[in-house]
Formats: C-alpha cells, structure tokens, sequence
C-alpha cells in the first residue's frame, strides 16, 4: 500500500491509501477510487483497509481483478461545506490522473465508488466530471480531467430534500437515531434555505437525482451501478431507485440491485460473492467503452 496527499499540503483530511493489483498485471491497471461513508461528517478511509460490516472486500475484488483502489479522506463537516467535500474528490481524481505514470495506473480507466455520503459524491462525481464551473471543480487551475468512466453508489443519498418523505413511502420511520443533522451540517440550513444565501445555492445544486433527470445539468453523464437494501432505515433505497430510473429514460447505462432485508451499510451487501463480481464485471466493461468525456 502507498499512502500520500492528493491536494499538495500535507493535509490528512485530503489523504490516500492507494493499494496496487493482488496480481501481476502487464499493463497499467484501472483504477477505483473509493469515497468512504459517515454522513458527511465522520468516517475515514481505512474503512477500505478492514470493517467489520464487510466493506473492504470490495477492495478485495476489485484487487484481485487487477484494479489498483484508492481509498481517499475528504474534507468532513467539522471543518468544511458542499460543494468542498466534492472538490476533494475531484481533485484526487485528477491528482491520480496527472500522476498516473508514477502510480501504474491508466489514466484512461478511472472508475469511482462511495458508501452512503460517499455514495453520494460519487454520484456527483460521475454527473459533472469537467463541469467546466468552479462551483462544482474546485479552485483553479485545474492539472487534469475530473471526469470517470462510471461510478458505483452502495446506498447513496440522491436527494437531500426528500430523504425523510422517502422513508415514510418506504414504511420506514420518519426519524432515524443517526440522523443528528447531516443534511444542514453539510449544506449550511435546514430545508427550505434562507433566500440569497449560500445555503440556496448549496441546496439547489447538491442532488444527483436532479443531474439524472435534466440532460441540460450533465450533459456527460456517467453509467452508475446503485446498490441498495430495502429496509435502510437511514438511506430509503428509493433514493437509488429514483436516479435509477432517470438515467434509464436518458438512456444512460444503469444497474440497480436491492437487496432484501438489508438495513444501511449492511453486511449482507458485502458478503454475497456473485454481487460483488456483477459489480466488477460491470465497471470493467464500463471502462473498456469508448468515452470520449475522459482524457
């Protein structure tokens, strides 16, 4: 394993495990880069090193099909608000494409996975790479592309104003005892926004299911493999089925696979052989398809 910084400073919130190929590869490898979960405002990336619910054992697979993973931190809520968190990733995603050479990696095959609030980045991640707008990019200047071939989202949030009426149509309870405030933690207020702030605008421009549905907000639009339990109390999975279904009209390539009896971040999302192979063999022929959104 490599550990490092993708932002230039020595920041451990902007930090990275990068594990190479279980096995001998020829070429260089593709690469996944992972976004851990924690409401936006804990977690960490080790969580890819071991977890008790099973989450590493994506690393596992995909290292074992020759993938190199990077596993990365990000800037949580303690310190930082949207759109940062998504700059974070999007410029680890450039810092593995810039340097790519010097990690083995194909520049050319960059794939991005996330648990829950990191499912939710990675979403973003897969609708606006190159959005060409600093709002979503980050800073200036920019030292390569941001852009994937597809994403995987393990019971990512898509929709931030709906999340608590999603659990009602799903017959799960309003409340849920890990909420403690994600939402205005990250996004700076409650819903609706105080007007011509900056909490408007973070609330207007922070859910993937909007990218799905308007052609106009992400005309680039990755593939994005959802995966999600049907009774997460925390995450409903008509979050995945929603942004589902609004690629599908687009004709953008989509899976979704919900799986039964699974609560949020459950074991029994990792420790089912044959899912987590779909899930590798559907990234590996994503990134294998000509897309002419990546450089």
């Amino acid at each position: 394993m490599i550990d490092g910084f993708y932002a230039g400073v020595e920041d451990p919130d902007r930090s990275f495990d990068l594990y190479p190929p279980s096995r001998p590869v020829t070429t260089p490898a593709p690469l996944l880069v992972h976004v851990h979960g924690g409401a936006w405002r804990f977690g960490d990336k080790s969580s890819l090193r071991f977890s008790e619910n099973g989450q590493h054992r994506v690393r596992e697979r995909f290292q074992a099909a020759g993938f190199a993973v990077a596993s990365i931190n990000y800037r949580l809520t303690t310190r930082a608000r949207f759109p940062e968190p998504l700059h974070d990733l999007k410029q680890a995603i450039r810092h593995f494409r810039a340097e790519a050479a010097h990690y083995g990696i194909d520049p050319q095959r960059i794939a991005v996975s996330g648990a829950s609030a990191g499912g939710h980045l990675a979403q973003l991640a897969a609708a606006t790479g190159d959005a060409e707008d600093t709002y979503l990019e980050g800073p200036r200047p920019w030292v390569a592309s941001s852009a994937v071939g597809c994403a995987v989202s393990f019971y990512g949030v898509s929709d931030l104003r709906s999340i608590f009426h999603d659990r009602v149509a799903c017959g799960l309870p309003l409340e849920h005892p890990d909420d403690d405030g994600a939402e205005w933690r990250l996004l700076g207020s409650t819903f609706p926004p105080p007007p011509g702030t900056a909490a408007e605008i973070a609330w207007s421009r922070a859910h993937p299911v909007d990218y799905a549905r308007e052609a106009c907000l992400s005309p680039g639009h990755r593939p994005v493999f959802y995966l999600h339990g049907d009774s997460d109390g925390c995450v409903p999975w008509n979050q995945s089925a929603a942004a589902h279904t609004a690629l599908r009209s687009r004709e953008i390539q989509t899976a979704l696979e919900i799986i039964p009896q699974a609560d949020h971040s459950d074991a029994s999302i990792y420790h089912d052989e044959p899912r987590l192979a779909r899930v590798v063999d559907w990234v590996r022929s994503r990134l294998e398809e000509p897309n002419l959104s990546r450089r």
